[in-house]
């Protein structure tokens, strides 16, 4: 299979996965009264995923872009790397709350594609896994009064 041939079928599953997001969204209800309902980031989430997988696949079947002929063992170690990251860190929301997967979800996927070994890139990695999950709970659980999930620790 060509990379050319996996980008347009990634595309086509994105806009499906977009369009089950909607329908979830959808189901959980937008809005509670004034206050944003589970469904509405998944909703919003939905909405772009299925824009952007539409536009790469036009992009993809109109030869608008040019790929390189295939992937190199690293690279597809390095991806298969990340959804198996990905996978772990939603099983692991129920046990320790969606803020510390999620934090681990970024570390980890920071190693596996780092392209820079400097210390300072560990720095920033730290500060964004770090930063990135914490204002997220409080923008969503604290400002917006949208649960998010939390795990033993309380977040």
């Amino acid at each position: 299979m060509t990379i050319h041939t996996l980008d347009k079928a990634v595309a086509g599953l994105l806009i499906l996965f977009g369009g089950w997001l909607i329908w979830t969204g959808l189901d959980y209800g937008i809005m509670q009264g004034t206050t944003p309902g589970a469904g509405l980031f998944p909703l919003i989430m939905g909405i772009a995923i299925v824009v952007l997988s539409a536009i790469n696949l036009f992009r993809a079947v109109t030869n608008l872009e040019t790929l390189s002929a295939g992937m190199s063992r690293r690279e597809i170690i390095k991806a298969a790397g990340v959804v198996v990251v990905l996978i772990v860190s939603l099983l692991l929301i129920p046990v320790l709350g969606m803020t510390l997967a999620t934090l681990g979800a970024m570390v980890v996927i920071g190693l596996l594609l780092r392209t820079d070994p400097s210390r300072a890139f560990l720095v920033r990695l730290a500060a964004v896994s770090l930063l990135t999950p914490i204002i997220c709970w409080w923008l969503f659980d604290g400002l917006l009064g949208v649960p998010v999930p939390v795990g033993p620790l309380g977040f």
